[in-house]
Order: C-alpha cells, then sequence, then structure tokens
C-alpha cells in the first residue's frame, strides 16, 4: 500500500441520514465488492467498474496503491473515491451507488479528497469522464472542477489545490 499517512476525514453527506466519510478499512472490502457488483450495467463508464467479476476484483486490487476513501452506512456502501497520486498530482474516480445519489455523498467525498490533496501536497486532482456523463459533468464543474480538454467521447477535469 502506498506510503501515506493515515488521516480520518471527519466529515458527512449531507443526507436525510448521515453516512460518514472517511478512509477505507480492510473490513469494508467485502462491501466494496458488493456495491460495485450491484451497479446496473448503464452505470459503467468508460468501462468502470468492470462487470465481470474477476475484472472487478483486479481493478478492486489495483487501486490498494491510492487513497480510498469511502461513505459506509451500517451495512452498505454508498460511495467510493480513489486519488492515484504521481507527482503533484492525482488522478481521481469517484463513484456513487444509484441507490445513493443525489444525496451529497459525491460532493462530500470530493470535499475529503481534497483536504487529502493538500495534505499530501498535491497541485492539483484530475478526473476523466465520459463526455455523455452530463450528471458527473455537472457535478464536478459546480464543486470548482475545469475542463482541461474533451474529445473522443471523453472530457479531462481539473481541480487545482
Amino acid at each position: 500500500m502506498y506510503p501515506f499517512p493515515e488521516r480520518t476525514p471527519i466529515m458527512s453527506a449531507l443526507t436525510a441520514t448521515k453516512i460518514p466519510i472517511r478512509r477505507l478499512r480492510e473490513e469494508d472490502r467485502p462491501l466494496m465488492e458488493q456495491m460495485y457488483a450491484s451497479f446496473p450495467g448503464q452505470d459503467v463508464a468508460l468501462g468502470l467498474p468492470p462487470r465481470d467479476l474477476g475484472r472487478l476484483r483486479s481493478w478492486l486490487a489495483s487501486l490498494q496503491s491510492g487513497v480510498n476513501l469511502v461513505a459506509v452506512t451500517e451495512d452498505r456502501m454508498a460511495g467510493h473515491l480513489v486519488l492515484m497520486p504521481k507527482g503533484h498530482s492525482a488522478e481521481m474516480a469517484l463513484f456513487v451507488h444509484p441507490d445513493f445519489r443525489r444525496q451529497g455523498i459525491a460532493a462530500a467525498l470530493a470535499r475529503a479528497a481534497v483536504e487529502e490533496g493538500r495534505a499530501l501536497g498535491l497541485r492539483c486532482l484530475w478526473v476523466l469522464i465520459s463526455s455523455s456523463n452530463y450528471a458527473a459533468r455537472t457535478g464536478l464543474l459546480k464543486f470548482g472542477f475545469h475542463v482541461a480538454w474533451e474529445g473522443l467521447g471523453e472530457a479531462q477535469l481539473v481541480y487545482r489545490l
């Protein structure tokens, strides 16, 4: 695992019930796999999350080297964000389970990611999304990301820290 200092963001999503945002714990891994395995087929964006269980497990294992933040209820994972730092920037991937969308979870995860990025001395976060993912685009722009480039059905959005 990447040698990130352990930090526990103290925040929660603004939902009807508070859902805490925190670092991924080992005991959360089955909930994460369950969350991604239950995504409807139309929720796959740029091939993620992988639909095949073996590929899903391999992809999740590849994310262990990053900073993983989660929104977890008592028995379900509502959302997951990973930062994959390289140099002074980090690629970010953010997923919210369809049952928990439009409840502030993505924004709460993104705020926690900004805190983590600043604590790590990063200069920017970036995310790659499908150009047709209007909900993600709108949310990211509202949060403060800006479009760095767009083409071939994809867009890269950047947030300066």
